[in-house]
């Protein structure tokens, strides 16, 4: 029934939308980055379920018809009225590169049950994406992991983007043993060039990349922001420059280029094309603001494609 379930965070972004006598007026906007990616995979013409945890709130009923108005099926999201829904508020520089504040006093997508977790999604499901997020909560953890090992039981590729947030973790030295933990179960994984390089300092990506890879893994791309990406595969590594584009928001950029590279690999595209393609849909997603509002279609992005030729 489903491409994709993808699993973890859902919060608000309170994003900077116009000023008003010279100071920022902000819009609230549906975000975080496994919804971000189902709603990416919705557009692009997948089946996306998102599995997650909000407030019986206000910013809950948001995050729930921002995913259902993008096309995504939202019957495993536990609305809760004893949590309430997370909180960022977003700063972009001039550059339209965003930073993250965080108001999370424990909020509902850290408290995800292995409860909410049901078996028979995986009986009919192709690919579980998931982030690292959800594994600093117990509670949550366990919740993932038993995602996990029901994609492992029933033939599932996994998916991950580390998409490290170290004001959300008590120690960094946790974080990165969660982004480790994830990545050794997943056949498909996303890291940036910063987060690669907390996971192995002083080494260069070839080598760092070589000392993450395993058996399981397919496909690791390393995203590199305006300069595009490389993708490594076990046919070898293939580069993409980028695209240039006149950068708004980069907030959903990077889980454009995942929704990109899952719908790639579930339609078996060649991975020089892949990761172009994928290159593509970050920019696309950069040039625009908000998140799940700003990630493109497939048209979109084979309209891009064809004007950059």
């Amino acid at each position: 029934m489903w491409d994709v379930i993808c699993l973890g965070d859902l919060f608000v972004d309170l994003i900077p939308h116009s000023q008003c006598n010279g100071d920022w007026l902000y819009m609230p906007s549906a975000g975080g980055a496994p919804g971000n990616v189902a709603a990416g995979l919705a557009k692009l013409g997948l089946q996306a379920l998102m599995v997650s945890r909000v407030g019986d709130d206000a910013f809950g009923r948001l995050l729930i018809a921002a995913l259902m108005g993008h096309g995504v099926d939202v019957s495993g999201i536990v609305q809760s009225r004893t949590e309430q829904s997370g909180l960022s508020i977003v700063t972009l520089d001039e550059s339209g590169d965003r930073s993250f504040m965080f108001y999370h006093d424990k909020p509902a997508d850290q408290h995800i049950r292995a409860e909410d977790i049901a078996p028979e999604w995986f009986r009919q499901s192709k690919m579980l994406h998931v982030g690292i997020l959800t594994l600093a909560s117990p509670v949550s953890a366990a919740a993932q992991r038993k995602a996990m090992d029901l994609a492992d039981a029933h033939g599932l590729s996994i998916s991950c983007d580390v998409n490290f947030r170290p004001s959300m973790w008590d120690s960094e030295l946790r974080m990165l043993e969660a982004g480790r933990e994830v990545i050794g179960r997943s056949s498909i994984v996303k890291v940036s060039e910063e987060e690669l390089r907390s996971l192995h300092p002083g080494e260069d990506d070839d080598f760092a990349v070589a000392a993450l890879w395993h058996d399981r893994l397919r496909y690791l791309s390393v995203t590199r922001g305006a300069g595009g990406a490389i993708l490594y595969t076990r046919k070898g590594k293939f580069k993409c420059a980028g695209f240039r584009v006149n950068a708004l928001d980069t907030t959903g950029a990077g889980d454009a280029y995942t929704a990109s590279v899952l719908s790639g690999v579930l339609h078996d595209v060649d991975p020089p094309q892949l990761v172009r393609m994928s290159c593509a849909a970050g920019g696309l997603a950069a040039s625009r603001k908000g998140a799940m509002g700003s990630l493109p279609t497939m048209e979109e992005v084979a309209a891009f494609l064809a004007r950059a030729v």
